[in-house]
């Protein structure tokens, strides 16, 4: 499906990791993705940081009961 788009909102974040401008062209493809758990690991960075809102809970300890209704 072609849908022409004369402008569209990218995130801040993705336009610096990307290197993009105001004037930069972006062509979006829709491709049929099915990825494994190797290929999802291996495009994590080696120096990936959690967030500290994340890290705190990624560190904790379980903090209540698991219920199996099964």
């Amino acid at each position: 499906m072609d849908i022409g788009l004369k402008r569209f909102r990218i995130p801040h974040k993705i336009t610096e990791s990307f290197g993009l401008n105001e004037n930069s062209i972006v062509e979006l493809t829709e491709n049929p993705c099915n990825p494994t758990l190797d290929r999802l690991l291996a495009s994590i960075p080696e120096d990936f940081q959690y967030p500290e809102d994340i890290l705190d809970f990624v560190e904790s300890g379980p903090g209540g009961k698991e219920r199996y209704d099964g």
